[in-house]
């Protein structure tokens, strides 16, 4: 079986540089959730893989349309095949363990999470609990998941949005949607940070503009 347009493109297009990025933000995130002094502001790490995250995938979507081969249903394949594998080996040692470590009550808890990861929802989860920054919060061992159901989420809306894109919006007209639909998204953020913080700091609408921010930086360059 040959490999979709975008797989293939995806294998030929590897860069460097923005794997050594996300490498970067990686770092920064463990070492804040370590506690380690100096790296206090290290969820930012989470910001920097939106962006990069955004960038890649308006590349793909663009890429493809170019080469006449755009599939959202290749575009979500692609997307499972480098997630789904990972996250389920998670889950699945994670329960493991849990089931040995756990008292009954918190491994139903655990159950739950590990449940709502595997879904791609485990944001609407954690926003309806305690805040990410609450100290039971850091008991909570798939917390870390609620930015790959965001990214998750992004990436079912965004081709079928970008198939509209592509169809009935110009060429020239592309840069000026995006930043706008960036800066709609960033005014939202900070009207909800201001008045829900939680939602503002777990849901897809007031996240979307760090990933559509990357589109803008790809059409930029």
């Amino acid at each position: 079986m040959s490999q979709s347009p975008t797989l293939m493109r995806e294998t030929s297009g590897f860069r460097p540089d923005i794997n050594a990025l996300r490498a970067a933000a990686v770092l920064i995130v463990t070492l804040y959730h370590f506690g380690v002094p100096g790296f206090v502001g290290g969820f930012i790490g989470v910001d920097v893989f939106f962006v990069i995250s955004g960038y890649l995938m308006t590349r793909i979507v663009f890429d493809a349309h170019d080469r006449g081969h755009f599939s959202v249903g290749a575009f979500y394949w692609a997307r499972a095949k480098r997630i789904v594998p990972a996250l389920l080996a998670l889950c699945v040692g994670l329960i493991v363990i849990g089931y040995v470590l756990l008292l009954p009550s918190d491994y139903r808890l655990l159950g739950k999470h590990g449940l709502s990861s595997l879904a791609f929802f485990s944001n609407l989860v954690y926003f309806g609990e305690a805040g990410y920054f609450d100290i039971a919060s850091h008991e909570k061992w798939f917390l870390h998941t609620w930015s790959l159901s965001v990214e998750w989420q992004f990436y079912v809306a965004f081709p079928l949005l970008m198939v509209l894109v592509l169809r009935y919006v110009p060429r020239q007209r592309w840069l000026v949607l995006f930043i706008a639909s960036t800066l709609a998204s960033f005014l939202w953020n900070v009207y909800l940070t201001a008045y829900q913080p939680s939602a503002a700091f777990f849901m897809l609408p007031s996240r979307a503009w760090e990933m559509l921010a990357g589109g803008v930086v790809l059409l930029l360059s």
